[in-house]
């Protein structure tokens, strides 16, 4: 394993110190996703059609997407400890990977049951998905785990902090999209969990933007 960043390349100094207490902890990656498997809750399922496909590609390809909530204190952990996810991509683009596809892979029987007794509906050119979609699309390499970015009413969830992670900041003049974003941090516990777009076929396609997006949060801390 790649080590966890030291505090120099995650400096949590200027952070509140009830906030840093637990933050340099040295929770491990394994001991965070514990906590949010054991904390987390499913508020809501959704089917999303194919946005922005290529030409050639699919327009009726399909995504599943949960929103689920942890303990505010666990989404921080998540998402600012030097070994949670974010730190997890620190290390490597392989690393960050990885931790998304064992979070989402010990997530997946609670997300399939609640789809169960709430079968998600498509909206639109969407269609529906059954319990078989919905298991591929969570299992396909593309899926990944976030904070919720944005409320009901596109209103931003991500505020300013002051957590500075050097690498993050001199790369900044390279970002091309969400310059700065990585300085963000989620106000509450709600995450979002976006299954691999998939065809009819079981092909799954992922948009030209996100083909790299493991590298992208590895040298920017967001994508």
């Amino acid at each position: 394993m790649i080590r966890s960043p030291f505090p120099p390349e995650w400096d949590t100094s200027r952070l509140s110190e009830s906030r840093r207490e637990y933050l340099d902890a040295g929770f491990s990656f394994g001991e965070i996703l514990d906590r949010v498997q054991a904390e987390f809750l499913v508020i809501g399922t959704k089917i999303r059609c194919y946005g922005t496909p290529a030409r050639g590609e699919p327009r009726d390809a399909l995504q599943i997407v949960f929103l689920i909530g942890t303990s505010k204190h666990a989404c921080d952990l998540l998402y600012n400890a030097p070994d949670g996810l974010r730190g997890r991509y620190w290390q490597s683009p392989d690393h960050g990977f990885l931790a998304t596809q064992s979070l989402i892979h010990s997530l997946t029987p609670g997300l399939v049951a609640f789809a169960q007794q709430n079968p998600p509906m498509g909206t639109g050119r969407s269609g529906n998905m059954s319990i078989e979609d919905i298991r591929c699309s969570l299992a396909a390499p593309s899926a990944k785990l976030w904070p919720r970015e944005r409320d009901d009413n596109d209103e931003p969830l991500l505020i300013e902090q002051e957590l500075q992670v050097p690498r993050w900041l001199e790369n900044e003049q390279h970002v091309q999209v969400n310059k700065g974003m990585w300085r963000r941090t989620p106000t509450g516990g709600e995450l979002e969990i976006k299954g691999g777009i998939v065809g009819a076929d079981g092909i799954e396609y992922v948009p030209n933007g996100k083909r790299d997006r493991s590298c992208q949060i590895h040298r920017f801390g967001f994508t």
